[in-house]
């Protein structure tokens, strides 16, 4: 950062960003009311098997990846805002759906509904973020961004299990569909620009490969989470006990601490350090969960667990962008988290099979064993590997992030820009 960033430092806070928090704050709050319901519903409404639970947690995926070739170009032809309003929307509805399907044949396909709307709004709505953050804060603004996601899935269990508790599935569905159609409200006042692709303009690779093996160490990450989000529920009453919204709550409360309170971690410490951190965490708490005798082991191992998530996700981010230009942002911030939506479907799939298998702690020895694949990955393909304009990986580790990047700005400074 020069002296004249330091004078004045660019805002990461501003009215636009407000206004995409606020919508992805009202879409995961909808999706977070799901979470630990939607397990119960399949086995005593639908009368599934667990197998069938990670399946339809799983299904979300399939249409996540599918649509993103699709969304990636759009962010510019189209506008960030209103893919934002647009899946805001679609998730609403499919949300308040799941308490009308009939059987999980329905519930799979609003499943499918569902990761196709997460999936477009995620892309959008980072693309944006980032593409207004200066590269050496790239990171505190997904870090910040990425506090409303885990603050609605943090929160909305809470609420969920109560509405399910006193009023039944249905209307607990029915008012996580009214809650996300509130996400619509704020971004509406969000600057819609567009930057219509040029003539002739070369067709592009589906995936960057940037984020092919960033993404990768993602993945085997958040299979752990996966696993808590279709299994705690279950697992929890096997123990004996009850509250699962609790849990959840007490993970999201860790992970926003650690985005809020060490926002600057990921640029300070750079891509590697934060890289090894954060996934040794993640593998010491799935550990933690796999032979706890109790509840009170399943509050302790969320500790390391949130603290590795929160530092991973945008850590790794962060590298991501930071090694392609502005034109390809779009489609790396695709191709990246894309992995978040194969860890979702791949690892339901897999964890599904394991508890089937050998039961919930087998399944989250797996998720350990996982995390500690990805700490092999990194150090071979992500930490040690060049650069796309040729400076080694290792830099990185001593603190200070890579940067390939052209200088960011903002899209609506394009001379090409329409604003609706």
């Amino acid at each position: 950062m020069t002296a004249t960033d330091k004078d004045n430092p660019v805002r990461l806070v501003t009215p636009s960003f407000l206004g995409l928090f606020m919508a992805a704050l009202c879409f995961f709050f909808a999706y977070g009311m799901t979470v630990p319901i939607l397990p119960p519903f399949v086995k005593e409404r639908l009368h599934g098997t667990d197998l069938i639970v990670g399946v339809v947690v799983g299904m979300m995926a399939v249409s996540s990846i599918v649509i993103r070739p699709l969304v990636a170009p759009r962010t510019s032809s189209w506008g960030c805002p209103r893919l934002v309003l647009v899946s805001g929307l679609v998730g609403a509805g499919a949300f308040a759906g799941y308490g009308l399907a009939a059987d999980n044949v329905q519930l799979s396909g609003l499943r499918l509904v569902t990761g196709a709307a997460q999936a477009t709004l995620l892309i959008a709505a980072i693309t944006m973020v980032t593409s207004h953050a200066p590269p050496d804060r790239r990171g505190q603004a997904i870090s910040y961004f990425s506090v409303a996601p885990y603050l609605g899935i943090g929160i909305g269990p809470v609420l969920g299990q109560t509405l399910f508790e006193h009023l039944g599935f249905r209307p607990a569905f029915a008012i996580a569909g009214v809650i996300g159609l509130a996400g619509a409200i704020p971004i509406l006042f969000v600057p819609n620009v567009r930057v219509p692709r040029p003539a002739g303009a070369p067709r592009q690779p589906i995936f960057h490969k940037v984020a092919l093996w960033p993404g990768t160490v993602l993945a085997l990450g958040m299979v752990g989470a996966i696993a808590m989000s279709a299994f705690m529920p279950l697992f929890v009453s096997d123990l004996g006990a009850s509250g699962t919204q609790w849990i959840f709550l007490a993970y999201a409360a860790v992970v926003l601490l650690v985005r809020v309170v060490g926002g600057r971690i990921p640029d300070t410490l750079g891509p590697a350090r934060t890289g090894w951190l954060s996934t040794s965490l993640i593998s010491l708490g799935m550990v933690g969960f796999a032979v706890t005798p109790s509840v009170l082991g399943i509050y302790l191992s969320l500790i390391p667990l949130g603290t590795g998530i929160a530092l991973q996700y945008p850590g790794l981010l962060a590298l991501t962008v930071n090694r392609v230009s502005e034109e390809e942002r779009p489609r790396a911030v695709s191709t990246f988290t894309m992995f978040f939506d194969l860890a979702t479907g791949i690892g339901g799939l897999f964890v599904g099979g394991i508890v089937a298998v050998g039961g919930y702690r087998s399944a989250f020895a797996a998720c350990a064993a996982c995390s500690l694949l990805g700490l092999v990955l990194l150090r071979l393909f992500v930490v040690a590997r060049p650069t796309e304009g040729g400076a080694a990986e290792s830099s990185a580790a001593e603190g200070s992030p890579v940067e390939t990047a052209l200088p960011s700005a903002p899209v609506a400074a394009t001379s090409e820009a329409t604003e609706e």
